[in-house]
């Protein structure tokens, strides 16, 4: 744990998601609430998409499924850090030129409903 999905609209043209997801792994690790080892994270491109009516925008929403237990400041801590990293948009291999909506959201995950084995 933490599982990470990050979903993105296709129009943000540049967007290289293994290194998204680099960034993300490395604000988690630096965090130091979470095992290099125990992070993984996965980017899906959203081909069909719509922000209102057509709005003239892209997306980027990072949802961080976490195991129970988490104080409210350690969770401000990563939303804050990961929304940070996001902003910097070091990801993007060219300009942008539109808006671009960063969402982060934390999830929990009753520890008593994970299970996971290492084979």
């Amino acid at each position: 744990m933490p599982h990470i999905v990050v979903d993105y609209s296709d129009n943000l043209t540049g967007l290289n998601a293994k290194q998204l997801l680099e960034e993300i792994n490395t604000t988690l690790i630096e965090t130091e609430l979470f095992s290099p080892e125990d992070i993984k994270s996965r980017a899906r491109k959203d081909d069909v998409f719509l922000i209102g009516l057509g709005l003239e925008q892209a997306y980027i929403h990072v949802k961080v499924y976490i195991l129970s237990g988490r104080n409210a400041e350690q969770k401000q801590l990563m939303g804050d850090q990961l929304l940070a990293a996001l902003s910097n948009k070091n990801y993007l291999q060219q300009e942008f030129n539109k808006e671009i909506q960063l969402c982060v959201e934390l999830v929990d995950m009753p520890k008593e409903d994970y299970f996971k084995q290492v084979v």
